[in-house]
């Protein structure tokens, strides 16, 4: 399993959430109303979104259609690669539960995937510094310094504290 850890809040609303970092990230947390589910060290770890309910897995194994078994790391390689020409391979990973699990290679939607996962079940849209001394209302980072496959899962962002924070927030879950 392909890990990262952030250090933060991490507010969640339904199965997704955004991670607050920064000066004042107890403040917006509070004013957003949503959930924290976490605070402090936050460990993620990359998974994928499905079509359909639940929306997010978290895959560890495949057997292709030509019976040929992938592990670790390389999951993530052959999902992006093979994934639509072997719709009927089998992928067997985590579910939001924390059970092991099975889907299909034709359940998983690439174009969104990969994506960042707490807890099994809470897909982390994005990760937020907040910052009183910014200029604009948002901003995404142009260079994030995530390691390499989080950096496509994980869009960052810096914000000011006194931002509409509803909806900003809606605004960032609902652009999956």
């Amino acid at each position: 399993m392909i890990e990262l850890t952030l250090n933060g809040v991490c507010i969640e609303y339904d199965f997704r959430a955004l991670i607050l970092t920064g000066a004042g990230a107890e403040e917006v947390a509070a004013r957003s109303k949503w959930t924290i589910a976490a605070q402090g060290e936050i460990d993620l770890h990359l998974g994928v979104a499905l079509f359909d309910r639940p929306f997010v897995f978290t895959p560890t194994r495949v057997i292709t259609e030509r019976q040929q078994t992938i592990d670790g790391d390389a999951v993530f390689e052959w999902l992006t690669e093979g994934c639509y020409r072997m719709p009927r391979s089998e992928v067997f990973g985590i579910d939001v539960r924390g059970k092991d699990a099975q889907v299909f290679a034709r359940d998983i939607d690439m174009e969104e995937s990969p994506i960042a996962v707490f807890d099994h079940g809470t897909w982390i849209v994005a990760a937020v510094e907040i910052d009183p001394t910014l200029s604009v209302e948002v901003r995404p980072v142009v260079q994030p310094e995530l390691p390499n496959r989080f950096g496509k899962a994980l869009r960052e962002y810096r914000a000011r504290p006194s931002i509409d924070w509803v909806k900003q927030l809606n605004r960032w879950t609902n652009r999956r």
